[in-house]
């Protein structure tokens, strides 16, 4: 299989090294968006871990090609502009989308909610930190996690330093107590893992 990996920053070279060591790929390259040199050939698969404004190119692309190919994106801090585009994308192929391929996040996106119901009433707040070279904040999996609990972005409170992968914290604040649910990442390494499995399930082998 193909995998083409938009972005050839940090993240986009852990997705590489992961992929690499995947024997369901014999082809891997990875293409910086901002140089527009795209491959020749048709994709089995494309993972986006790059900038908001490469899903124009990507978009393209893949229309050059025909469509239907797999596209999971990992991308955070989209526009209202980035955001048709990807619709447009999703038109002419199947696109997964998350601030975190990650599998605790993924659990804590399960449990919060049911938290929350058996603590009406409560204060929520999220607190995250990621690494000093992040540019969104809030992070994208904190807006996730305001959305599925039903509270405004401005209850998630952003920091950034360092060089840490990310901690995400969900404060449920009751009368003389507090719960929280912390997830922390200690590599990226599961960020990647994470989208390379949501890709390859995505992929329709004959």
């Amino acid at each position: 299989m193909f995998l083409m990996i938009v972005g050839t920053g940090a993240m986009g070279e852990v997705v590489r090294q992961c992929a690499q060591e995947d024997p369901f790929f014999d082809r891997i390259i990875s293409v910086e968006p901002t140089e527009n040199r795209w491959p020749e050939d048709k994709a089995d698969l494309i993972i986006d871990f790059s900038h908001p404004k490469a899903i124009k190119g990507i978009y393209e692309y893949c229309r050059e090609k025909g469509g239907n190919i797999p596209v999971v994106i990992g991308t955070t801090g989209q526009t209202g502009e980035d955001e048709e585009m990807i619709k447009l994308l999703s038109r002419i192929c199947p696109v997964d989308r998350k601030a975190n391929y990650s599998r605790g996040i993924g659990a804590v996106s399960q449990i919060a909610p049911e938290v929350s119901a058996l603590l009406p009433g409560s204060d929520i707040a999220i607190e995250e930190i990621h690494h000093n070279k992040k540019k969104d904040a809030p992070s994208g999996t904190a807006k996730t996690l305001c959305d599925i609990l039903h509270v405004p972005y401005s209850s998630a409170v952003s920091m950034r330093i360092g060089t840490v992968p990310g901690e995400h914290r969900i404060c449920f604040a009751l009368e003389d107590e507090v719960i929280e649910i912390i997830h922390r990442a200690f590599s990226k390494k599961i960020f990647a893992i994470g989208a390379i499995e949501a890709g390859k399930s995505m992929i329709k082998i004959d």
